[in-house]
């Protein structure tokens, strides 16, 4: 079964820290209960992205490194 998510973000052409910096926006203005799917191709996000969340309001409900990239889902609590 695939995860759900409300929005998508497709940073894959991004490079660090941007992807982050763009997740936080996101989940800044996406409504309590709300999960983010971040997709990128830098593995150095997923540091930034593991303090983002321990950093913040927000749940890492799953992360894995797929065909697409290494995705995120971040739940907005």
């Amino acid at each position: 079964m695939s995860q759900q998510y409300h929005v998508l973000l497709d940073m894959r052409h991004e490079d660090s820290p941007i992807p982050t910096i763009r997740a936080k926006e996101v989940l800044d203005n996406i409504p309590t209960g709300e999960i983010l799917k971040v997709i990128t191709s830098k593995e150095s996000t997923i540091k930034n992205i593991k303090t983002l969340v321990a950093n913040n309001a927000f749940n890492l409900v799953d992360h894995s490194k797929t065909d697409e990239g290494f995705v995120f889902f971040i739940e907005k609590l």
